[in-house]
């Protein structure tokens, strides 16, 4: 018999864990999901395998391969080896088909599968031996070869749907395989035929139904435990790993009116900002809130409430602490006489231990890694704040919103896999949560848990919600198998975006051309409940939040596919518009390729998207036809846009780094760059006004988290933290005028041996006393330190463009002259927020909160936090 010879495309990974081998193939480990079927193959002589001892079960199989092994399962050798002389005239130079010559390895399989009536080649007579099976053809082979009685009944009589249901009827279909068109595995293969030939019936199969679903149900608790059999041994045909995130980032906009931050009336002061937000409405946690009278901050493990207004009366009222050790909080919502916490605990007091097994591979751990906590507050009296209720859940906070009284969660949480030889059920499994004092329960059932197909990652995404208004009210949860790392929530609809890379887990992938997909989910949100509604998929992966998009009945998505870097196949960028079934209207592909998105701002019926390579182009992209998007103008200017914000409905913000191109260095990044763009011109938009700030290394938290920006286009008001680096060139250092005991960390410290004694193992040893010429020298190259640490605020309209009003800081002087080029200095005092109430600003750190006049950033009061 002929030994198969493939390719292997892939990545080598470095082992995790070792697990014992079969006794037949080097890469088929006692706890892979298909080394029984395997090794059943080769028992009967089925398979063989590679040269190199291996069975490679993650590679794909063309139809050559597939038709031979299926063919050797059902005829012996000496029919096989007759078929050609039997069937076919000896003037013919092919076998059936004009593309299987006689003199191919192959020919004799193809002739028995067709004269047995298994295969029946294509339309235009070819049987295309090199293309990969994907499990639709692959069924309809299987059962005909194993004469698998066909089975229409409820089905949608695609062509292969009776063949499918005949092998969900003998629990033959892996549960691995989650998509028709999913070209199948030699593991998949061998596991089907497996189960076929041996009555195998005790293993979980998939169904037609669930491979029509786009978000079917798990069965049954022997289900759930399998499907993370299978998604550990999926991690790599070798060794467990730690597989990708999934999920991305999706919050949508709405017109130009609600979004951004929202100036409210109340309170102690006439009005006061809010944390900056995407859409209005729907209001997103913050490390720091304010109310228009008191501030609210998260410093370590508690949570600190200071009276800001009036500054006169600035004081600290009071400190909340949770009464658990292991827990720390995230983020916060305040709204009204509710203080809400969410954070991380590790308290472990209620889960499962199942003590050290023989079998297991490795120790137990807590079956839990974390623990996602919610404090829930009466802050009426401000200094006596009273918890009303605390409910923990099993899993890792990812994001929340608020949408009126209702508190929406999402996190991961990672079952312990290792453990899975030691679970009886997959019930163990299921993530729990408790509520109060009361027992702790699991979440859901296993036969309500859904999956995403194509997601091989042992974990599950979370989504909770918790009302706010009532301390003993329903929480509600929904368990998926998946994970999140980003979600959207308008205030009716939940988009869940889920990068699918890869889906398949094959190791002879073609690693040159990226065919990402992001799967989009969308959830109706109604007073607390969830109910999954549509998905869709469109290429590429998105960047952030700012990515997506709902405005009436559309969802819109700007994605990235392939790399900047690769020249044979360069990025590309691309927007797609999707009707309310998640069903793809509109697409606008190949723009600005070989670069990749920066940023993205939703806006109405219009879309504004920076790329960059070396130069940035601002695209004005019109999204008033949803059918029909097209760009309607661009901009090409150096440097790039970290973040969009709309200033009204003709004119942008744009916040990122200069850039210098230069013929030798190429692209050198420079200092922070404020551009406000105009666009009232679609076709040719301006850059109206420019800000750079500071030199090379400068840096705000505002390029990498929108809650960082002060905007109010009422009082030309913006504001940001900020750290602002300048170049100091070897001649302006004067190194020289130093000793080796003061010489500063921009210069370069120099111990001569013949000016300093020589230490007990023979090394030269410069102190105070031995100081010497040349023991503190200029550097060969431009260095960079800190001129200022804090934050700046400035006047902005379309009349002056950019006009610095001031700079806030907590740091001295000194400190300033401490920090060098070694960043951060006592980093308790980097402003994280600003805030106004009334006509003033306040600054917070972890160490400070101060009071500054709004015109001029004056400071009028200040309170340490300690």
């Amino acid at each position: 018999m002929k030994k198969l010879s493939l390719i292997l495309i892939g990545f080598m990974l470095l082992p995790m864990l070792a697990q014992a081998q079969s006794d037949v193939f080097t890469d088929v480990y006692s706890m892979h999901v298909n080394t029984d079927a395997i090794e059943y193959l080769e028992d009967n002589k089925i398979v063989q395998g590679y040269d190199d001892g291996t069975f490679k079960p993650e590679n794909r199989i063309n139809r050559a391969e597939f038709t031979k092994i299926i063919v050797e399962a059902r005829y012996d050798d000496a029919e096989i080896d007759e078929c050609i002389a039997k069937n076919t005239g000896s003037n013919w130079s092919y076998v059936y088909f004009p593309d299987v010559p006689k003199t191919e390895w192959f020919a004799k399989y193809v002739c028995m599968a067709k004269a047995g009536g298994i295969i029946d080649g294509y339309p235009d007579g070819t049987f295309k031996p090199a293309n990969n099976i994907n499990f639709a053809e692959a069924s309809k082979i299987i059962a005909e070869s194993q004469d698998v009685a066909v089975d229409t009944a409820g089905t949608n009589n695609e062509w292969f749907a009776g063949y499918v249901k005949g092998l969900e009827n003998k629990k033959a279909i892996p549960s691995s395989v989650q998509f028709f068109d999913k070209d199948i595995t030699r593991g998949e293969m061998a596991e089907t035929i497996w189960r076929l030939k041996e009555g195998v019936t005790d293993k979980v199969t998939n169904s037609y139904n669930e491979l029509t679903s786009p978000f079917p149900n798990i069965q049954s608790c022997s289900a759930l435990k399998e499907k993370f059999d299978e998604y550990q041994a999926y991690q790599s045909p070798m060794y467990r790993t730690s597989t990708e995130s999934a999920f991305f980032d999706a919050p949508m906009t709405t017109a130009v009116s609600e979004s951004a931050d929202t100036v409210k009336s109340g309170g102690a002061a006439d009005d006061y900002s809010s944390t900056n937000i995407q859409v209005s409405g729907v209001d997103e946690a913050d490390i720091i809130k304010n109310d228009g009278e008191y501030i609210y901050i998260i410093k370590n493990d508690t949570v600190r409430i200071v009276r800001a207004y009036p500054p006169s009366s600035i004081e600290e009222v009071s400190e909340i602490t949770f009464g658990d050790d292991t827990f720390y909080p995230n983020e916060m919502f305040v709204d009204d006489d509710k203080l809400t916490v969410i954070g991380r605990s590790s308290n472990y007091d209620y889960y499962l231990d199942y003590g050290v097994k023989e079998n297991m591979i490795m120790p137990p751990y807590p079956y839990r890694s974390s623990q996602t906590k919610v404090y829930i507050y009466d802050i009426s009296d401000k200094s006596n704040p009273e918890q009303m209720r605390v409910v923990r859940f099993d899993g890792s906070y990812s994001t929340s919103r608020r949408i009126n009284d209702n508190l929406y969660l999402v996190m991961n949480t990672h079952p312990n896999v290792w453990a899975l030889g030691d679970i009886e059920s997959g019930e163990e499994l299921i993530p729990r949560f408790q509520d109060g004092d009361s027992t702790p329960e699991p979440m859901t059932s296993c036969a309500d848990i859904r999956y995403f197909p194509g997601h091989f990652n042992p974990r599950y995404l979370v989504v909770a919600s918790v009302p706010l208004d009532d301390a003993n009210g329903e929480i509600n949860r929904e368990v998926y198998l998946g994970s999140s790392e980003n979600v959207y929530s308008s205030r009716t609809h939940l988009y869940v975006a889920s990068s699918r890379i890869n889906y398949d887990r094959y190791s002879d992938w073609d690693w040159g051309h990226d065919r990402t997909k992001t799967n989009i989910y969308r959830f109706s949100l109604d007073d607390g409940d969830i109910e999954f509604k549509a998905k869709g998929e469109v290429p590429g992966r998105i960047l952030n939040q700012f990515s997506m998009d709902a405005y009436k009945d559309h969802f819109r998505i700007a994605t990235t596919i392939g790399n900047s870097w690769n020249e044979s196949n360069p990025s590309t960028n691309n927007v797609y518009v999707l009707d309310t079934d998640m069903k793809t209207v509109g697409t606008l592909e190949d723009l600005a390729p070989g670069e990749r998105i920066y940023s993205t701002r939703f806006m109405s019926d219009r879309l504004y998207m920076v790329t960059f390579r070396q130069v940035d182009p601002l695209f004005v992209i019109d999204l008033k036809t949803p059918t029909n998007p097209k760009v309607l103008g661009k901009l090409k200017i150096p440097g790039y846009s970290d973040y969009l914000h709309p200033y009204d409905e003709d004119h942008i913000i744009g916040v990122g780094i200069d850039t210098d191109e230069t013929e030798k260095s190429g692209v050198l990044m420079q200092g922070m760059k404020l551009a406000l763009f105009d666009v009232s011109d679609v076709a040719n938009p301006i850059q109206k006004f420019t800000e750079i700030i500071g030199d090379r290394g400068t840096y705000s938290e505002l390029l990498r988290n929108h809650k960082a920006l002060l905007f109010d286009k009422d009082k030309d008001l913006l504001a940001f933290p900020i750290r602002i680096q300048k170049k100091i060139t070897p001649e302006e250092l004067e190194c020289g005028k130093y000793t080796y005991s003061t010489c500063p960390s921009l210069c370069n410290k120099r111990c001569i041996p013949s000016e300093c004694t020589t230490n007990n193992e023979g090394f030269a040893e410069c102190t105070d006393d031995c100081d010497g010429l040349g023991s503190c020298t200029d550097p060969s190259y431009d260095r960079y330190e800190t001129e200022f640490s804090g934050a700046i605020v400035y006047n902005l309209n379309l009349t002056d463009g950019f006009t610095e009003k001031g700079r806030i800081s907590h740091y001295s002087a000194e400190d300033i002259l401490k920090m060098g080029d070694v960043f951060p200095y006592n980093w308790e005092k980097q402003i994280q927020r600003i805030v106004y109430i009334g006509n003033y600003l306040y600054t917070i750190s972890q160490d400070m909160v101060k009071s500054s006049t709004m015109d001029d950033a004056e400071e009028v009061s200040s309170i340490t936090i300690d």
